[in-house]
């Protein structure tokens, strides 16, 4: 199983997106919230030590550690972020932290994860 990313190399650079590819809205990307599905999480920690996956509801917070991982507030990992936000290690280097909630989870077919998060 792998990323499930844009598919640009792009995607692993640890910079911060430009405006450079055109007009820009005047948003912060580091500011935008998101909504994303996490990935492995039935390699990290939270699954391999419950069989289970957090209740919606969960708060979340992130951290970068070669990639971008949500973790429970007890710091146990939960699953990595998808490729396409691995600009968010920049914005994370610049002091900015993140917050967020479980939106859904389930166990079947695999182990799946999505949560809602934003900039503090």
């Amino acid at each position: 199983m792998g990323s499930s990313g844009s598919g640009s190399f792009s995607d692993y650079s640890n910079s911060k997106p430009s405006g450079s590819g055109g007009g820009t809205s005047g948003s912060d990307p580091c500011r935008q919230a998101f909504t994303c599905e996490l990935e492995e999480v039935a390699q990290c920690a939270f699954y391999s030590v419950s069989s289970d996956v957090p209740a919606p509801g969960t708060v979340l917070s992130l951290i970068h550690e070669k990639r971008i991982f949500a973790v429970t507030a007890e710091g146990t990992k939960v699953g990595a972020l998808p490729t396409k936000y691995n600009y968010l290690a920049g914005c994370m280097r610049d002091g900015i932290s993140y917050v967020g909630v479980v939106r859904a989870s389930g166990l079947a077919p695999l182990p799946a994860v999505a949560a809602d998060f934003t900039a503090q």
